[in-house]
């Protein structure tokens, strides 16, 4: 992203585009934006993202980002700021039961940057849950802490992780062996978890709703494998990486891939059903299948070379 480009696109638009930055570990970039009145004193200045996967928005060349700005300015005039405000309070309080959540929507509402929020063993979790009812909140790090902003822009999908009921948590382990599939092993079937093959830093409002509690054995092989909770996390931050990089995992350290190269294909859509093609042939996306394909390729290598490592002569 070129800010002088953008820039240039913006002329005579009353958007100024300051900086940008990285929020790495929420897969979240941003530009820093002034916009002006016609007689040039500040309206608003503030953070707006160009990637937001929460709501869907993947900008990525100059155009795009300079349209998307000028599409929304108008949203940050203080008069249009106060009846977002007012609508939104009422659409919180009309549907969300969050007796824990609200006080930190409510300190949001103030559509300033916020450092302190009410006391909770968990605020994170607290921003995630809004973020995870279609709002747009910028965060910006200060040294190792976060502050953040509640934005004026419409409300984006309804996200958040998907829960598995516990009856079909049950008959995933049991349809899988309780087989961890990491370790190619059913040894130690304490701590197993029903891993998402295809991740769901990928998925969209449509892919969420495609997992039935009441699919099929043969869905359930399809879409998931079994790991402990170190390997789950392992793996959500290799598909966290190759989300924001492109750059596809490879367990062990091993750049092998069954299907694709090291890179993402620019064919494959970044989030969507479609995008469940970009993952296969990534290790970590389906790991039997993975080994299957590693041991056939050095079963061959060794045949053509006529090694057999059970004669010792």
């Amino acid at each position: 992203m070129n800010l002088e480009d953008l820039n240039a696109l913006l002329g005579g638009t009353g958007i100024q585009i300051k900086g940008k930055y990285n929020h790495t570990k929420a897969s979240e970039s941003y530009v820093d934006v002034v916009i002006t009145e016609a007689n040039n004193t500040i309206m608003w200045e503030g953070a707006i993202p160009y990637q937001y996967r929460r709501t869907g928005l993947f900008l990525s060349t100059e155009e795009e980002v300079a349209s998307y700005l000028i599409s929304v300015k108008d949203r940050f005039k203080s008069d249009n700021i106060g009846k977002w405000i007012y609508r939104e309070h009422k659409h919180w309080e009309e549907n969300y039961k969050a007796p824990v959540t609200t006080p930190f929507f409510h300190t949001l509402l103030s559509m300033d940057w916020v450092y302190e929020f009410p006391d909770n063993r968990n605020p994170q979790r607290r921003i995630q849950d809004i973020k995870e009812k279609g709002y747009t909140i910028a965060s910006k790090s200060e040294g190792k802490k976060f502050k953040h902003r509640l934005l004026p822009v419409p409300r984006g999908i309804i996200q958040g992780y998907e829960t598995i009921p516990a009856e079909l948590r049950t008959r995933i382990l049991t349809i899988l062996n309780f087989e961890n599939v990491y370790e190619s092993s059913a040894a130690n079937r304490q701590g197993l978890l029903p891993d998402h093959k295809f991740p769901e830093i990928r998925w969209d409002a449509e892919t969420r709703r495609a997992n039935q509690a009441d699919m099929s054995e043969d869905d359930i092989r399809a879409k998931f494998q079994l790991l402990d909770n170190q390997r789950n996390q392992q793996k959500r931050e290799v598909c966290r990486h190759c989300f924001q990089t492109g750059e596809r995992g490879t367990p062990f350290g091993v750049r092998y891939f069954y299907a694709g190269t090291g890179r993402w294909s620019d064919d494959v859509p970044q989030v969507g059903a479609e995008a469940e093609q970009g993952c296969v042939g990534c290790g970590w996306y389906d790991i039997r299948e993975w080994r299957d394909s590693l041991n056939g390729l050095i079963g061959n290598l060794k045949q053509s070379l006529d090694y057999n490592p059970d004669n010792s002569s």
